[in-house]
C-alpha cells in the first residue's frame, strides 16, 4: 500500500471514530437518565459496606446540569479525535521530525504522566479504604468527574502522540501498530463519559460499556507499543530485547495483581508509568539509539 493509501485510511478511520463518537454524545449521553445522589454529612458517616451499596456507581454531582458546559465539553472532545487524523499526518508522515513536533510530543508525555500520578493519589471519602488497593481510576471519577476527564484526555493523547513519534523516529511503518493505538486511545473517551456503574449494574449497556472501553484502551494502548517492541526484538536488538521483557513483565504483574490483590488506581497505573518511561527514553534520549562505527578510511578522511 503507498504511502497516500496509508494516509487515507488513517485518516478515514479516525473520522469516523470521531463522527461515532460525537453522534453518541449527541444523541444518546445527552439524554441519558442515570440516578445522581450526592451524599449528605449522615451518608459520610456510614459504615464501609453501606456507603459502597448506596453511593458506588453515583456521581457525586450533576455533571451535565449545565447543558452549555455539556455541548462545550461535545464539541472540544469530538474536534480533539478529529485532530488524531492531523497528528497521524504531522509525525507519522513527517519528511522530518521538527523541533516544534518534538516539543509538543514531550511536553504532553510529561504532563499526562505527572497527572495520572496525582490523580491516582487523589483522596477519596474513607469508607472506600486505602487507595494503593481498593480506589480505582473510575471510582475516583464518581468523587472528582471533571478530573476523570482530564485523566482520559491526557492519557490518551500523551500514550497516542508518543507511539507514532517513537514510530516515525525508528521509520517503523506499522499498519497494525497505528490501527490498533488509534482504536485504544479513542476508547477511552467513552469510559470517561460514562461513570462506574457498580456492582448492582453490572449487566447494563451502561457498565458494560464502562468497562469494555476501558479494557480495550489498556490492551490496544500496550499493543501499540508492544508491537513495535517486537518488531526489535525480532532484529535482536539486545536493549530493545531486555526493554520487551520487562514491558511484557510488567503487564504480567499487573494481571496478577487485579486477580490476587483487586482493583486500584495503583496497579492500574504500574504499565502506564512503565509506558511513559519507555516511551520518553526511546524518544528523547539516545540510549536506544543504534551507534555509527566508522571505518578506518573515514577516520582517517575525518582525520585529513
Amino acid at each position: 500500500m503507498t504511502e497516500n493509501k496509508m494516509k487515507k485510511v488513517y485518516t478515514g478511520l479516525c473520522c469516523a471514530i470521531a463522527a461515532v463518537y460525537g453522534f453518541w454524545m449527541s444523541l444518546f449521553m445527552r439524554w441519558d437518565q442515570y440516578p445522581y445522589i450526592i451524599p449528605t454529612d449522615a451518608d459520610m458517616k456510614l459504615p464501609a459496606e453501606e456507603f459502597i451499596a448506596k453511593f458506588d456507581g453515583m456521581l457525586y454531582e450533576p455533571l451535565y446540569a449545565n447543558a452549555t458546559i455539556y455541548w462545550l465539553w461535545v464539541a472540544f472532545s469530538t474536534v480533539l479525535l478529529f485532530c488524531y487524523a492531523l497528528f497521524i499526518n504531522k509525525i507519522l508522515f513527517a519528511k522530518k521530525l521538527t523541533k516544534a513536533t518534538t516539543v509538543f510530543c514531550a511536553v504532553n508525555l510529561i504532563a499526562g504522566f505527572a497527572f495520572i500520578t496525582w490523580y491516582g493519589f487523589l483522596s477519596f471519602p474513607e469508607q472506600f479504604g486505602n487507595i494503593l488497593t481498593d480506589v480505582t481510576a473510575s471510582m475516583l471519577g464518581l468523587r472528582y468527574p471533571w478530573y476523570f476527564k482530564i485523566w482520559g484526555v491526557l492519557a490518551s493523547l500523551s500514550i497516542f502522540t508518543n507511539t507514532l513519534y517513537m514510530y516515525r523516529k525508528n521509520n517503523y511503518q506499522g499498519k497494525a501498530g497505528v490501527i490498533v493505538t488509534s482504536l485504544g486511545c479513542a476508547s477511552i473517551f467513552v469510559t470517561v463519559n460514562v461513570p462506574s456503574a457498580g456492582l448492582d449494574l453490572v449487566m447494563t449497556a451502561r457498565c458494560l460499556s464502562h468497562w469494555a472501553t476501558a479494557l480495550i484502551f489498556a490492551f490496544l494502548g500496550a499493543a501499540g507499543v508492544i508491537i513495535f517492541l517486537f518488531h526489535k526484538f525480532r532484529q535482536k536488538d539486545k536493549k530493545y530485547m531486555i526493554a520487551t521483557i520487562v514491558f511484557c513483565a510488567v503487564l504480567i504483574l499487573m494481571l496478577v495483581l487485579l486477580v490476587t490483590v483487586g482493583k486500584s488506581a495503583f496497579i492500574e497505573n504500574l504499565p502506564m508509568w512503565v509506558a511513559y518511561a519507555l516511551l520518553f527514553i526511546i524518544n528523547f534520549t539516545s540510549f536506544f539509539d543504534k551507534k555509527e562505527i566508522k571505518t578506518d578510511k573515514e577516520k582517517v578522511a575525518v582525520n585529513a
